[in-house]
């Protein structure tokens, strides 16, 4: 079984890509859990928990990808449902590797 789930917020703008019929959207979400020492979590000067961030790349297709570009923005919170994905490209001689999360459910909270 191939599933994630993440709840986080949008980093980037909704980028639309392809056809209303065949396209879709990619955007960044963010998810974040505190920095953890000693069984204690970890403060930063201003009293707030230091936090790991984690950056996603997150597609959605057709009516699903259609929502997100109507309704949502950068700083928005979603929850994710999905499958990770993972692309190679070849560019000028080099291959680059892509980890990606193609969502099947988008929960706006």
């Amino acid at each position: 079984m191939n599933k994630v789930f993440l709840s986080g917020r949008i980093t980037s703008d909704i980028n639309r890509f392809g056809t209303d019929s065949k396209g879709g959207v990619s955007f960044t979400l963010v998810t974040s859990r505190p920095v953890i020492k000693d069984g204690q979590v970890v403060k930063g000067d201003d009293g707030y928990a230091e936090t790991y961030d984690q950056f996603h790349t997150i597609k959605a297709f057709n009516g699903l990808g259609k929502s997100i570009a109507n309704h949502k923005k950068k700083g928005d919170k979603l929850i994710v449902t999905g499958e990770i994905r993972y692309t190679k490209n070849e560019k000028d001689g080099r291959t680059y590797y892509n980890t990606e999360i193609v969502a099947d459910e988008i929960e706006f909270i």
